[in-house]
């Protein structure tokens, strides 16, 4: 089987209704002998951030052990949703791991859908690798997350707050219940700093339904205190205050990520590492080195363009818009980006870009065919709603990117969020990265 077949048979699996059944996603992976898993697992839920707490995870434990990380979605290939030893898959090992699977498919009854099917694609490349560790990216929700089939040794969950509230619902607490359903009986828990108390108190909620199943709540040992950055090259300077059990942490840490809240998932990063250590599954003390490099698109990523920038962010959500709005004040003051903007049906546009108001000004609002887009007409009726002004609306999207790419070689400064599943596309059509068939961006 090759890649672009692997490509193909997976998304012939798209389902025409979302099946909750966990039982019989379980079924499938006793079949395949992925439960229990061959390696230990960790899995990371919330709204934000899950993506990056398990590269920086990732990045800290390698030192010392063979790690997968099964992350979405991707931006550019869909190998990048599987990691071995912070290395996309190979498209021969991918295409592999889906042979077996559709081997095992063809010869039962069982079904299972896209995000399924990716989940115990990378579990088979992981169990190929022979890999001592697991770091798997809880999805949507994650009380019926395929995900949540998994037996875990601890969980981590990195924020609460609104996004896909067409499933979850608009109640804060409610979003944190169905969070809180990656809690395990007996299995340690981390809880981001970032996780507010208040009205709702979402931390409490958590708290408390980590008490009912008897989840020891880990609250991060050490606080991350930013002290500088800079954009060429790209890193964030901090200090650290306070000690972790099994790790030796430098009292001063650099990081190539650029995103001011990359604080909190680092601090949940090192508390998942320590539990490890204490758990026994990596040996004390772990050594954590002063400058930590992780891989990770597309979360604030900024790119040298002639005079100009490229920022490419994932922010998809209300929360997600207010922390690139302070990225951008902090690395381009007083600069009037242009926003890329399209996002997927059932997203409040005028509340998301709401943040932006007053540093992004113009807005080229688009649309394309990637898993449930919102029409153009929706997209910009929100950003009018939102008091930005709309820039080449009715040009084509080649016709409208050159004229942007233009732009920024002569010193202008374009941001592209909204939705991560157009980042790599509308990459492309600026000169960055390589897209994959924008169609498996799910």
């Amino acid at each position: 089987m090759k890649l672009s077949d692997a490509e193909k048979f997976l998304l012939s699996l798209q389902p025409g209704k979302i099946d909750l059944d966990l039982g019989r996603l379980r079924r499938v992976l006793s079949g395949l002998g992925l439960i229990p898993p061959p390696f230990p697992v960790v899995l990371v839920g919330g709204t934000n951030g899950k993506g990056s707490v398990i590269v920086f995870a990732e990045a800290l434990l390698r030192s010392q052990l063979r790690v997968g990380a099964f992350i979405k979605p991707h931006v550019y290939r869909i190998t990048e949703r599987v990691r071995i030893d912070g290395q996309p898959l190979s498209d021969d090992s991918f295409a592999e791991a889906t042979g077996r699977l559709k081997k095992h498919l063809d010869g039962s009854d069982a079904k299972v859908t896209f995000f399924e099917a990716t989940l115990i694609v990378a579990l088979l490349a992981m169990q190929s690798a022979a890999v001592k560790l697991a770091l798997i990216e809880v999805g949507l929700g994650g009380r019926f997350d395929a995900a949540n089939a998994l037996p875990r040794v601890l969980t981590g969950i990195t924020s609460i707050s609104r996004d896909h509230e067409q499933y979850l619902g608009s109640s804060l607490a409610g979003i944190a219940v169905e969070k809180a359903g990656i809690m395990a009986e007996g299995v340690p828990v981390v809880l981001s700093r970032g996780i507010r108390s208040g009205e709702p108190d979402c931390r409490e909620i958590l708290q408390k339904l980590a008490a009912l199943k008897r989840a020891p709540v880990i609250e991060p040992g050490v606080e991350l205190k930013r002290v500088g950055g800079g954009l060429r090259p790209a890193h964030q300077d901090f200090k650290v205050f306070g000690r972790l059990k099994g790790l030796d942490v430098p009292r001063q840490v650099s990081v190539n990520q650029l995103g001011l809240y990359q604080s909190r998932n680092i601090e949940v990063s090192l508390a998942l590492a320590s539990r490890l250590a204490e758990l026994g599954h990596i040996k004390p003390p772990l050594s954590v080195p002063s400058e930590v490099s992780a891989e990770m698109p597309a979360r604030f990523e900024v790119n040298r363009t002639g005079a100009g920038w490229i920022v490419l962010d994932a922010a998809h959500n209300v929360e997600g818009m207010r922390m690139l709005a302070e990225a951008l004040q902090e690395y381009f003051p007083g600069a009037s980006p242009t926003l890329v903007f399209g996002c997927q049906q059932g997203k409040d546009v005028p509340l998301m870009l709401a943040p932006l108001k007053g540093l992004v000004k113009r807005v080229v609002a688009i649309e394309l065919p990637i898993l449930h887009p919102m029409p153009l007409g929706e997209v910009q009726d929100g950003v009018r709603e939102a008091g930005l002004e709309l820039r080449l609306s009715g040009q084509a999207f080649s016709h409208q990117m050159s004229r942007l790419l233009g732009e920024v070689k002569s010193g202008g400064i374009v941001v592209v969020a909204g939705s991560i599943y157009y980042l790599g596309s509308v990459a492309e059509d600026l000169g960055l990265g390589s897209a994959s068939h924008p169609g498996l961006n799910q």
